[in-house]
């Protein structure tokens, strides 16, 4: 998927939401910016072009949660979360007490101190999306893309993850870009919103009038801008 027309500057810190059509490239730009895909134009990161960067994720300036995160081995749940230390250690190098009691701190935050010591496996899919939240928190970079990271949680789940990405934004100065198709939990968010949907797609603020617009110009059934 080709996206034209994309201009826009992100203060940081920041939550931006990118919503748009089936197809619209949201993923994409996800893509684009972690180096996976050959683009024209720029994508800066603190004024530094990533073109010109090498493992902008090693150096910790991008940290990216996917879709779809499968873990189909036992592994305990404290042992996953602190693997989001990994850029921080050299090959092989094992994990510390210090590296573990971080990692307790995290999930204290999230409120799953109480799992620490499960099997990951045997959580639910809205406590597993919380843990997998938690290893990106360790990772501790400035800038966090995550794609649709409330699919298929249920409405208390979502509201969670939405809240928890808010305070990551106030308290942690985080710059986070989420993709999302749950608009209805976004009227509560501080913000802005960016539809690639829409020909000239621009970040406008997040407000309940915004949320309305966009929902109802993707339910119109408009097709993505090609």
């Amino acid at each position: 998927m080709l996206i034209r027309n994309l201009s826009f500057s992100v203060p940081s810190p920041a939550f931006v939401t990118i919503i748009g059509h089936n197809g619209a490239g949201k993923t994409t730009l996800f893509r684009a910016f972690q180096g996976k895909i050959a683009y024209q134009g720029q994508l800066l990161v603190q004024n530094q072009d990533l073109r010109h960067l090498s493992n902008p994720s090693g150096k910790g300036l991008l940290a990216y949660l996917p879709q779809k995160n499968a873990v189909n081995f036992p592994i305990k749940v404290h042992d996953l979360v602190v693997m989001g230390l990994f850029r921080k250690k050299r090959f092989f190098e094992n994990y510390t007490s210090e590296d573990y009691a971080l990692a307790a701190q995290v999930l204290a935050q999230l409120q799953l101190s109480h799992l620490i010591d499960h099997d990951f496996t045997t959580l639910s899919g809205g406590e597993q999306q919380l843990v997998w939240l938690g290893q990106l928190m360790l990772q501790d970079a400035g800038i966090n893309l995550l794609d649709e990271p409330t699919q298929q949680l249920d409405v208390y789940y979502k509201h969670q993850v939405f809240g928890l990405l808010q305070n990551w934004v106030d308290e942690r100065r985080k710059t986070i870009l989420c993709i999302t198709h749950d608009l209805q939990n976004l009227t509560n968010m501080q913000g802005f919103l960016l539809n690639l949907s829409k020909p000239n797609p621009r970040l406008e603020p997040i407000t309940p009038e915004t949320v309305q617009e966009n929902q109802a110009f993707l339910e119109a059934g408009r097709q993505p801008v090609v």
